[in-house]
């Protein structure tokens, strides 16, 4: 049976509009793929890094719609992506981690929004969630005397701040262990805090609350001189035979070649080496959910056992909770 000559023309618009739709998809996949390898201070390929997670859901799009429509050439060249972008996301989903032993530690990560987070909702989670240590940021001398009313002195009475009034400086280190060897480190716009919490008599763990400037709107070569400053700092930190724990906004994503540039020395993101996925936690205060994974715990001489994100009312930013074994 002939078709008729309106419906062969119908088919060829809808066979060539979902071909068109396809190859953008995979060029919004190749160009995520690519921004994850180049390490620039092009404030839109860092831009488009950090929603390069997002953005590499195209290239599924891509193979299927060329394979409804049989672009065999264009099929192949969509399946590489596909494979490039399951080779740079699957160790967010495979856990890297072995049994871990030790002592165990709670580890929140908090950013307070300029001290416009709820102090009755963090300690309520701090107290819920048997938190150890917590690392603050955005913290305000009128928010650290808030969360002090609300009792989280109580929950962690040991803290070294930097509380800042106005913007985002204000870094805190909250702890149950007591703490000494208290650093704020020069050189960074926001903050970088780090000290030695006395967990037992023999065992001691290095902390440090970590907050970086970030790529935008302010001129990207600020946050990667900052990330530059930070590694030093972290490899004599690892230096030590403590264990080390990093958290922060470090407004970046692992997405990001500069970041993961951090994670040596034995470093590793405790959401990667759980296997938690891409727990993204800003922006949390829109109507759709949370895009980018910019709050981090970064370990050394530590193993995580599990990484969550929770919501954290007034802030911006979802929480981050660790437990790990030192």
């Amino acid at each position: 049976m002939i078709r008729p000559q309106w419906r062969r023309e119908r088919d060829t618009v809808l066979t060539i509009t979902v071909a068109v739709v396809a190859c953008v998809a995979l060029l919004v996949a190749a160009l995520a793929v690519l921004v994850r390898q180049v390490s620039v201070s092009w404030q839109p390929v860092i831009v488009l890094a950090a929603l390069a997670h997002q953005l590499l859901w195209a290239a599924p799009v891509a193979v299927i719609l060329l394979a409804i429509v049989r672009r065999w050439r264009l099929l192949a060249a969509a399946t590489l992506v596909l494979v490039l972008a399951i080779i740079g996301q699957a160790p967010l989903y495979r856990s890297s981690g072995h049994p871990a032993v030790g002592t165990p530690l709670n580890v929140l990560q908090a950013n307070l929004r300029i001290g416009s987070a709820e102090p009755a909702s963090l300690v309520r989670m701090v107290q819920d969630r048997h938190v150890d240590v917590l690392m603050s940021e955005e913290l305000t001398p009128e928010e650290r005397d808030r969360l002090v009313s609300a009792g989280l002195a109580a929950l962690l009475p040991y803290r070294f701040d930097a509380a800042l009034a106005g913007g985002g400086g204000g870094l805190a280190i909250w702890s149950r262990y007591p703490l000494s060897a208290e650093q704020n480190f020069a050189g960074f716009e926001l903050g970088v805090l780090q000290a030695r919490i006395q967990l037992s008599p023999t065992e001691t763990a290095t902390v440090l609350a970590v907050h970086l400037l970030p790529p935008y709107p302010y001129p990207p070569r600020e946050w990667l001189a900052e990330l530059k400053r930070l590694r030093p700092i972290l490899a004599a930190a690892a230096a030590n035979p403590a264990p080390v724990i990093v958290a922060g906004d470090f407004n970046a994503t692992t997405d990001h070649p500069q970041f993961r540039a951090l994670l040596g020395h034995g470093y590793s993101d405790a959401a990667e080496h759980t296997g938690a996925g891409y727990l993204a936690s800003y922006p949390a205060d829109r109507w759709f959910p949370p895009l980018i994974a910019i709050d981090h715990v970064l370990t050394s001489g530590a193993s995580a056992e599990s990484a969550r994100t929770l919501d954290l009312p007034g802030s911006d930013h979802r929480a981050l909770l660790v437990s790990l074994r030192l």
